[in-house]
């Protein structure tokens, strides 16, 4: 499946005066704002899993853990209200060095009043973007239980299931899976790329 086409986001001046919504680097002036979307969205699912186990530990320091290199968490803003109402990470995977190219989708989430706008899909195509700028040529993201709608999307983006091994864990050798049966982890993979079809990192809970 093809991925759909970038829109070559300019992710530090974005602002079309003729659209409601607008994308921003967070910055520590929003952080408060952000982190009360994700704690109305994603923190209120009931299946916790490991990436937003490791987002309900960081919300205190939130602003911070995106600083580090490789690092971007971009919010989307209602320009009527200079609310934030949304917001997407991108971070290297799994605590390696952002030189590997490799990264990891985190904390994608839309407030729960302005979804069915197509706000999911203009944040995970301004990750893509951003990903590109940052040179990473293989992506992951983490769904839980609850975001079946929500893997349409990334399928929609050319992601496929896989299965990552947890590390420091006595059960390494065991995938990280859903209750459902299936993998927990989305991958997306540069066609181009020599990582492609080269061997799953394992994930930490960090």
């Amino acid at each position: 499946m093809e991925m759909l086409a970038y829109s070559k986001l300019d992710v530090t001046s974005q602002n079309c005066s003729q659209e409601r919504f607008y994308l921003s680097p967070l910055d520590k002036s929003l952080e408060a704002q952000t982190v009360e979307v994700i704690q109305n969205t994603l923190i209120q699912l009931q299946s916790v899993g490991a990436e937003l186990g490791a987002t309900k530990r960081k919300l205190s320091t939130f602003h911070e853990a995106y600083t580090k290199p490789g690092s971007i968490y971009l919010v989307l803003i209602d320009s009527l209200t200079t609310r934030v109402v949304g917001g997407v990470g991108l971070v290297p995977f799994a605590g390696l060095d952002p030189s590997e190219g490799i990264g990891e989708i985190r904390e994608l989430t839309v407030d729960n009043s302005y979804r069915r706008q197509g706000l999911g899909l203009r944040l995970l195509q301004a990750a893509f973007d951003t990903a590109v700028g940052l040179q990473y040529k293989r992506l992951y993201l983490e769904a839980t239980e609850h975001m079946v709608p929500a893997e349409a999307l990334f399928l929609r983006f050319g992601f496929r299931p896989v299965a990552i091994h947890q590390k420091n864990s006595k059960r390494r050798k065991d995938p990280l899976i859903r209750q459902s049966g299936q993998p927990a982890f989305f991958v997306w993979e540069d066609p181009s790329s020599d990582l492609r079809s080269g061997t799953e990192p394992q994930h930490s809970q960090t």
